[in-house]
């Protein structure tokens, strides 16, 4: 059976090598393409050979001192009140010189989780060519030695501190040591209830994703807690199947009770212990359990001079029985490791298959919405000028609104106000020009605003049109106010009319001679109100509402055109041509993906 699925992953691995180079260079999401590489990357860990063993628990629970005594060396500090500040992950060399402390230190914090996926690929082999570490992240080297291990592991609380795992090789233990099924790795966590490194991390999420064995420690003064359970509960979630392994750490405490009442209450607690790992569904059996001193342990092994000689034995026994759980713990994995490898390979492919194929679900249903939405958009653009213009009863409206509302009372007021025999023909010119550009300046000031309101009512009415197709609303267009300029619809035979003169330039007739009587420039006041309202007996106000019309038609096309500039630079909020292609990929790698059977 097992050389039948370790075919069976072999083939599920040549696919996807085959998927990830036919679509890298054609997806134009990148989550999916690195996700692709990630998937094919995990269906290589078999076959490259390695095994991870991941050591947790709560802050000063002991899991430092079994760190140190797994590795029979000194790579976890043990003498501060948080002592590890980062992941770090042990492996064994046969060398002492090439002992050393590697601290890799992301470029970008946004990717601390895929450059800590690539930092173990690197380390079980998957990665050989190292230019995606050096892009994504800095590495610095040091000896291995005590001074190097406490200044460079524990915690310096410095905020700005983006380093994410450090890799410890040591000459170490049997443990250590390379097996004909692979390479045996240590991964050593900080305390899931710490202040400087917690559950909340997500680097604790991506090495928990990639573990085959997880050594659980608990002490008896580090009761099994809501943050413990907190951590299993994400475990199950993406590596429920993965062996526990359950590290009682014996603290003495009640020396002053007898020692059967010692022992029930250290069997007590680890078989509470013991049921909140089983009830969670987590492959732990009986002889998954150890309960053990590890301070006494590492005392025995240090030969600490301060130990009382009557305790030499018990010192003894307590080596003695960490011995036998390192042969059980090295036995278990040693048998079972081409197994255990090859089952947690198999399902931990499959978890990221179907997550990318949700992933790919998601992203092809944003893209189709966009897509929707452009084709509506389009749909709408196209009958955007019948949208936007003006009916002949629309226009009909705001002409009678302006020319009821504009100022006419002016000519009357002024022609008895400001008109008298002793003007000089110079201040009568002014007169009759400044009534003339008052009155057209309060006809624009008049159009001018219930355009503007009534546009920007219509872009409304655009806007709420389009949006009740779409599943992404636009935005809300912003209009310019243009203002209206009438005066310059009036012709120069229009001006004749009213004005007895021939060009726009009347009012300079004085400089060559021309005389005017107050009479003539009330004449003249009340000819420019005729010419735009008609007379007292026969109201004609064809010329102010001809004058509106061509003013009205010119503003609105220039209102349209700005709802038309404003619409068309929302074009690229929607789906583009290279967005189109995606598409096309995301369905044809969902049914690749999707006839992979893992």
């Amino acid at each position: 059976m097992e050389t039948t699925n370790a075919k069976k992953l072999e083939s599920i691995s040549k696919q996807l090598e085959t998927l990830t180079t036919e679509f890298s260079a054609v997806l134009g999401n990148d989550e999916i393409k690195s996700n692709l590489i990630r998937l094919y990357r995990r269906s290589k860990e078999y076959k490259n050979g390695s095994f991870i063993m991941l050591v947790v628990g709560p802050v000063k629970s002991g899991k430092s001192t079994l760190v140190n005594l797994l590795a029979h060396r000194y790579v976890s500090p043990t003498d501060k009140l948080e002592c590890t500040i980062r992941p770090s992950i042990i492996s064994g060399i046969d060398s002492e010189e090439e002992c050393s402390i590697e601290v890799y230190t992301a470029k970008d914090e946004n990717r601390k989780e895929k450059d800590l996926d690539l930092i173990i690929d690197k380390l079980r082999g998957i990665i050989e060519d190292e230019s995606e570490i050096r892009e994504h992240l800095t590495k610095e080297v040091y000896p291995l030695n005590n001074d190097n291990i406490n200044a460079y592991i524990t915690p310096s609380y410095n905020k700005g501190d983006n380093s994410i795992i450090t890799s410890i090789s040591t000459t170490g233990s049997k443990l250590l040591k390379s097996t004909d099924s692979g390479k045996i790795f240590i991964a050593d966590m900080p305390g899931f209830d710490g202040n400087r490194v917690n559950l909340s991390n997500s680097l604790y999420d991506a090495i928990s994703k990639r573990v085959d064995l997880i050594l659980f420690v608990h002490s008896s003064v580090s009761a099994f807690n809501v943050t413990s359970n907190e951590y299993l509960e994400k475990l199950r979630e993406y590596n429920g199947t993965v062996p526990v392994f359950l590290i009682h750490n014996v603290f003495d405490a009640n020396f002053w009770k007898n020692k059967e009442t010692r022992l029930k209450d250290v069997e007590r607690q680890s078989k509470n212990e013991y049921d909140e790992i089983k009830s969670k569904g987590f492959n732990i059996e009986p002889d998954y359990i150890s309960c053990i001193n590890l301070g006494m342990v590492t005392d025995y092994i240090n030969k600490d001079e301060n130990c009382l000689p009557e305790f030499d034995e018990e010192l003894k026994k307590e080596y003695d029985a960490f011995e036998n759980i390192e042969e059980k713990l090295y036995n278990k994995i040693t048998t079972n490791i081409s197994k255990l490898r090859l089952d947690r390979c198999l399902d931990r492919t499959e978890k990221l298959k179907n997550d990318l194929i949700e992933l790919i679900k998601r992203n092809k249903a944003a893209l189709k919405n966009r897509k929707e939405d452009k084709d509506s958009f389009e749909n709408a653009f196209a009958s955007l000028d019948k949208i936007t213009g003006l009916t002949s009863t629309e226009i009909e409206e705001i002409i009678d609104n302006v020319a009821s509302d504009a100022n006419r009372f002016i000519f009357k007021s002024q022609a008895k106000s400001r008109v008298n025999k002793s003007m000089s023909t110079k201040e009568c010119m002014a007169c009759l020009r400044q009534i003339l550009t008052s009155f057209l300046a309060n006809v624009d000031e008049r159009l001018t605003d219930k355009l503007f309101r009534h546009y920007s009512l219509k872009q409304k009415e655009v806007t709420d049109r389009i949006n009740s197709s779409l599943n992404s609303p636009i935005n809300e267009i912003s209009l310019t106010e243009i203002t209206a300029k009438t005066v310059n619809n009036i012709s120069d035979e229009s001006v004749k009319s009213f004005m007895k003169t021939s060009n726009w330039d009347w009012f300079t007739d004085f400089t060559i001679g021309h005389s005017y009587k107050a009479e003539t420039v009330r004449n003249s006041i009340s000819n420019m109100e005729r010419w735009f309202y008609g007379d007292e007996n026969e109201k004609d106000t064809t010329n102010l509402k001809m004058l509106l019309k061509e003013e009205i038609k010119r503003m609105a096309k220039l209102y349209q055109q700005q709802i038309k500039e404003e619409l068309q630079n929302q074009l690229q909020n929607f789906i583009s041509d290279e967005e189109l292609k995606t598409l096309s990929s995301l369905e044809n790698l969902q049914v690749k993906l999707e006839n992979i059977i893992i």
